[in-house]
């Protein structure tokens, strides 16, 4: 038994023989494939549009469902503030950078973190307004909940609701 044998032989010409075929067969264009997707071709253009329009100012991309128009879109905003208003123009500048953005949707969520975090307060709890407030206010926080541990004093509270939520500006920053 050599370094020659029927074997060797057999298996090395099958391996060339489909390394050929395969080499043959794999990477090449028969003209029936589709073109690769380029998802940013189409934005590219637009953009160049705009960008030859206004040379400092880049203009983004408005999600506007196809048909709606303009008071479809801020019909919310004009029954949340009155038409013409600043707090409209300041909703409706926040609507156009954030198309899902709606004002009755933030409110509440507004009322659902302001309870989180008068409760996570009386109760201490530091891991919850960690993770709701900046961290300058939180720093505030912890030294007023380490001043009340410290002199063993306990906060009891229950959260009832609110009564009135009034948005006096908005404004895009």
């Amino acid at each position: 038994m050599g370094f020659f044998d029927f074997g060797t032989i057999f298996f090395l010409i099958a391996a060339v023989v489909i390394f050929f075929q395969l080499r043959n067969v794999l990477g090449r264009r028969t003209g029936n494939e589709r073109p690769p997707f380029d998802p940013y071709s189409a934005s590219r253009t637009r953009d160049q549009d705009a960008a030859q329009k206004s040379e400092n100012v880049v203009s983004l991309p408005r999600k506007r469902m196809p048909g709606e128009t303009a008071a479809e879109t801020y019909a919310a905003i004009d029954a949340f503030a009155k038409p013409d208003s600043d707090l409209n123009k300041g909703l409706r500048t926040i609507k156009d950078s954030d198309p899902s953005f709606d004002p009755k949707t933030f409110v509440d969520g507004a009322k659902m973190a302001y309870e989180m975090i008068v409760m996570a307060f009386a109760d201490g709890d530091r891991k919850t307004l960690k993770n709701l407030l900046s961290r300058e206010v939180y720093d505030s926080f912890a030294a007023a909940i380490g001043e009340r541990e410290a002199k063993s004093e306990k906060i009891q509270s229950s959260f009832v609701g609110i009564d009135k939520v009034d948005v006096v500006a908005a404004e895009m920053k």
